[in-house]
């Protein structure tokens, strides 16, 4: 498993395509972050690969937002729209959690989802899926699915205790985030213990 970076749907579509090399991804900023808009991402996803379908369309999405509305999968199948979607999958609600903890100073509250196989659900429903679970395998991972047709799902499997802090962490976002773990945060040795490795891993 390899930790969650928080990026937004902007910069993921520019990493996306360095990684492709151009590959058709165009710079088009197309998110609902700033009012977290759930469920949002795959309706948008298969309205622009209507709309451009010339074009690879690729959408990262939360394993939340996703199931509120995975149901739409079986469109993209119906269309044979080649729709590749990335779902972060951490088995909770994570900006949810993580606000709780580092704006409120709360330990966690009702954030935990069913752990779903998503790679099975796409298969069920005559889509492709592909399980990312190894950051070694991940850049291979990724161009097999680009090349399937059709559209895929791909699993991304990500560490649920490791901590979606901004890149710089205020003083009351570091105070608030202690208050939660001292609070009771069912969590807190986990995610102290991930906390400190990441930040060794970044200075080393």
């Amino acid at each position: 498993m390899f930790g969650a970076e928080h990026y937004d749907h902007y910069t993921f579509l520019v990493a996306a395509s360095d990684f492709t090399k151009g590959g058709g991804v165009e710079h088009h900023e197309s998110s609902d972050e700033r009012v977290a808009t759930m469920a949002c991402g795959m309706p948008y996803a298969i309205a622009a690969q209507i709309a451009f379908p010339d074009r690879q369309v690729i959408a990262v999405i939360g394993d939340g937002g996703f199931t509120m509305l995975m149901g739409e999968i079986i469109t993209a199948v119906a269309y044979n729209l080649p729709i590749k979607l990335v779902i972060i999958k951490n088995n909770t609600l994570g900006q949810i959690k993580w606000e709780q903890m580092v704006f409120q100073g709360n330990p966690e509250y009702q954030c935990d989802l069913f752990p779903i196989d998503f790679v099975a659900l796409a298969e069920a429903v005559g889509a492709k899926g592909i399980r990312m679970d190894d950051p070694r395998t991940a850049g291979a991972k990724f161009d097999e699915a680009l090349a399937m047709p059709g559209p895929v799902i791909i699993e991304a499997v990500v560490d649920q205790f490791t901590a979606m802090l901004p890149a710089k962490i205020k003083a009351d976002q570091a105070i608030k985030f202690s208050e939660a773990l001292a609070k009771g945060e069912p969590n807190r040795i986990r995610i102290a213990l991930t906390a400190a490795k990441d930040t060794v891993r970044q200075i080393v």
